[in-house]
């Protein structure tokens, strides 16, 4: 659908720039207001992880056909170490389990590299540019309260490129740590579910505990935090409004891995605009069942506690395939999984593994 006016996009996240970037490939001329003087000015030039189990296909793949060019830092990841409370295991998938990027203003970051593409596009950018409630077209200005709260640091390190992931209430209370070094960076972080006012703590037994795993240095270290919102909606319309990103509440539930959603969610409203199509039941159609799954998902993964993470981390070593069996997470319950494994059978020798111990 041509339009005269142009389609204006709140906010210049991955979300509303892959809106923009879609729209202006199709001839729409297109607004981003961003209130910030930049890009990426959440991050801070950190390595998150673009995961890659929830679908059979690459995500890059996804991305590419979302009109999103792969001119960013990305580096597959095929395994690591996972540590539950009690329990640990050297994992290995024969395609990536996720890619690490950089999230911030730097040159090589996701974030950067959308607005390049966006300007490339002939996307009009306003930094520094406040819009009031109510107008734009797309809305995507980021999450609105912490449902999930990060702290870590980045650094310089010598240390081969590897990735490590501890489940423990101990140290990120009903979430994970995690440390990834690549290419002489460092990011090591906990994310809570619980217990925010008490992250400082906890990002202090983080780094114990790693350190306490491999030995490695950690030069000129860069303290950072953020948070994540995730919650389940009926309608992603708002007086006509699309919401995309965490804006709408779109990110996984369960871990938090959200760069997906948001790409994907500002692909789909620009798609609603092009073609005239109700967005509710593009997104619907798309991802609202990962959605519930992972909300689902994460009730459980909350209750069961230390001992679910601890039978998490054996059933992903003797899966095989950990890529297969994290996808299942996103279209099984929890539960089941976790009944494959003889769950019930172990708690009930096991009393020392309480739920949330």
């Amino acid at each position: 659908m041509k339009r005269s006016e142009p389609v204006k996009i709140i906010g210049a996240g991955p979300a509303g720039l892959a809106a923009a970037i879609n729209l202006a490939k199709n001839g729409c001329r297109v607004i981003v207001y961003e209130k910030n003087p930049d890009v990426g000015m959440r991050f801070h030039n950190d390595f998150q992880g673009l995961e890659n189990w929830t679908t059979e296909d690459d995500v890059l793949d996804f991305l590419l056909s979302m009109s999103i060019d792969i001119d960013f830092y990305c580096k597959p990841v095929y395994g690591g170490l996972l540590y539950g409370p009690s329990e640990s295991a050297t994992i290995h998938s024969d395609q990536p389990l996720f890619y690490l990027v950089k999230r911030g203003s730097a040159p090589d970051t996701l974030d950067n590299s959308l607005k390049r593409q966006a300007l490339d596009s002939g996307v009009s950018i306003e930094f520094n540019t406040a819009v009031p409630s109510g107008e734009g077209d797309v809305i995507a200005t980021g999450p609105r309260k912490p449902d999930m709260f990060a702290v870590g640091i980045v650094f310089d390190t010598d240390i081969a490129d590897t990735a490590v992931i501890v489940l423990n209430n101990e140290i990120a209370p009903k979430g994970y740590a995690y440390l990834l070094t690549a290419d002489g960076r460092g990011t090591l972080a906990t994310v809570l579910y619980a217990h925010f006012d008490r992250c400082d703590q906890y990002l202090d037994k983080a780094v114990a505990a790693f350190r306490g795993i491999l030995d490695f240095d950690l030069r000129n270290p860069a303290r950072f935090s953020g948070f994540g919102n995730f919650f389940l909606r009926k309608s992603a319309l708002e007086k006509g409004q699309r919401l995309v990103g965490e804006a709408a509440g779109f990110q996984d539930f369960l871990f938090g891995f959200g760069i997906r959603y948001a790409v994907t969610s500002g692909y789909l409203a620009a798609k609603s605009i092009i073609e005239d199509i109700d967005y509710d039941h593009l997104w619907k159609l798309r991802f609202s069942n990962q959605l519930k799954m992972s909300a689902r998902n994460r009730r459980l993964y909350e209750m069961f506690g230390n001992f679910a993470y601890n039978s998490l981390v054996k059933k992903t070593f003797a899966s095989g395939n950990p890529r297969r069996l994290w996808q299942r997470f996103y279209n099984t319950s929890f539960r089941g999984i976790l009944r494959d494994n003889r769950m019930k059978e172990e708690a009930a020798c096991d009393t020392t593994l309480l739920p949330g111990h």
